[in-house]
Protein backbone atom coordinates (compact mmCIF):
# COMPACT_ATOMS: atom_id res chain seq x y z
CA UNK A 1 0.00 0.00 0.00
CA UNK A 2 0.54 3.41 -0.67
CA UNK A 3 1.59 6.53 1.42
CA UNK A 4 -1.14 8.39 -0.12
CA UNK A 5 -2.95 5.09 -0.30
CA UNK A 6 -2.41 5.21 3.38
CA UNK A 7 -3.23 8.21 4.66
CA UNK A 8 -6.58 8.20 2.97
CA UNK A 9 -7.13 5.31 4.97
CA UNK A 10 -6.21 6.52 7.95
CA UNK A 11 -8.22 9.79 7.48
CA UNK A 12 -11.23 7.54 6.68
CA UNK A 13 -11.00 5.99 9.64
CA UNK A 14 -10.81 9.38 11.81
CA UNK A 15 -13.98 9.94 10.25
CA UNK A 16 -15.78 6.85 10.95
CA UNK A 17 -14.47 6.77 14.70
CA UNK A 18 -16.50 9.99 15.55
CA UNK A 19 -19.28 8.73 17.73
CA UNK A 20 -23.29 8.75 16.23
CA UNK A 21 -25.17 10.73 18.00
CA UNK A 22 -27.94 8.54 19.69
CA UNK A 23 -31.05 7.49 17.42
CA UNK A 24 -34.12 6.01 18.96
CA UNK A 25 -35.02 2.67 17.90
CA UNK A 26 -38.51 2.10 18.92
CA UNK A 27 -40.68 1.30 16.14
CA UNK A 28 -40.13 0.02 12.60
CA UNK A 29 -40.02 2.92 11.25
CA UNK A 30 -36.96 4.15 13.51
CA UNK A 31 -35.19 1.07 12.30
CA UNK A 32 -35.74 2.06 8.42
CA UNK A 33 -34.00 5.50 9.26
CA UNK A 34 -31.28 3.86 10.55
CA UNK A 35 -30.96 1.27 7.88
CA UNK A 36 -31.63 4.18 5.11
CA UNK A 37 -28.72 6.45 6.63
CA UNK A 38 -26.37 3.22 6.37
CA UNK A 39 -27.34 2.40 3.24
CA UNK A 40 -26.20 5.53 2.14
CA UNK A 41 -23.30 5.31 3.40
CA UNK A 42 -22.25 2.21 2.00
CA UNK A 43 -23.16 3.31 -1.15
CA UNK A 44 -21.43 6.24 -0.86
CA UNK A 45 -18.12 4.60 0.34
CA UNK A 46 -15.88 5.42 -2.54
CA UNK A 47 -13.14 3.17 -0.71
CA UNK A 48 -14.72 -0.27 -0.49
CA UNK A 49 -14.46 -3.13 -2.42
CA UNK A 50 -17.77 -3.35 -4.61
CA UNK A 51 -18.55 -6.72 -3.82
CA UNK A 52 -18.33 -6.14 -0.02
CA UNK A 53 -20.46 -3.03 -0.86
CA UNK A 54 -23.05 -5.48 -2.61
CA UNK A 55 -22.96 -7.80 0.23
CA UNK A 56 -23.82 -5.50 2.92
CA UNK A 57 -26.19 -3.59 1.07
CA UNK A 58 -28.27 -7.22 0.54
CA UNK A 59 -27.78 -7.71 4.59
CA UNK A 60 -29.22 -3.95 5.34
CA UNK A 61 -31.97 -4.72 2.43
CA UNK A 62 -33.01 -8.09 3.86
CA UNK A 63 -33.31 -6.31 7.50
CA UNK A 64 -35.12 -3.38 5.64
CA UNK A 65 -37.90 -6.07 4.40
CA UNK A 66 -38.43 -7.53 7.77
CA UNK A 67 -39.06 -3.74 9.40
CA UNK A 68 -41.27 -2.83 6.30
CA UNK A 69 -43.24 -6.18 7.55
CA UNK A 70 -43.67 -5.68 11.18
CA UNK A 71 -44.80 -2.14 10.08
CA UNK A 72 -47.54 -3.04 8.17
CA UNK A 73 -48.22 -5.95 10.89
CA UNK A 74 -48.21 -3.75 13.28
CA UNK A 75 -50.53 -1.29 11.27
CA UNK A 76 -53.28 -3.96 10.63
CA UNK A 77 -53.03 -5.23 14.40
CA UNK A 78 -53.84 -1.80 15.42
CA UNK A 79 -56.88 -1.60 12.73
CA UNK A 80 -58.17 -4.78 13.96
CA UNK A 81 -58.13 -3.43 18.05
CA UNK A 82 -59.66 -0.28 16.87
CA UNK A 83 -62.40 -2.04 14.93
CA UNK A 84 -63.14 -4.39 17.74
CA UNK A 85 -63.41 -1.63 20.42
CA UNK A 86 -65.98 -0.13 18.00
CA UNK A 87 -68.04 -3.75 18.33
CA UNK A 88 -67.83 -3.86 21.77
CA UNK A 89 -69.08 -0.27 22.07
CA UNK A 90 -71.73 -1.07 19.71
CA UNK A 91 -72.58 -4.25 21.82
CA UNK A 92 -72.28 -2.61 25.36
CA UNK A 93 -74.76 0.38 23.69
CA UNK A 94 -77.15 -2.64 22.27
CA UNK A 95 -77.30 -4.48 25.63
CA UNK A 96 -78.03 -0.91 27.47
CA UNK A 97 -81.05 -0.43 25.26
CA UNK A 98 -82.57 -4.00 25.93
CA UNK A 99 -82.54 -3.63 29.08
Amino acid sequence: MNLVRRVENLELLRRRQAPPSPVPLDTPADVLNILAEQAGAVRGDVGADPTEKARTLVGLSAVALRAMDSRDVHDRLEAVERVLKLRAKEQRKQEQKRR
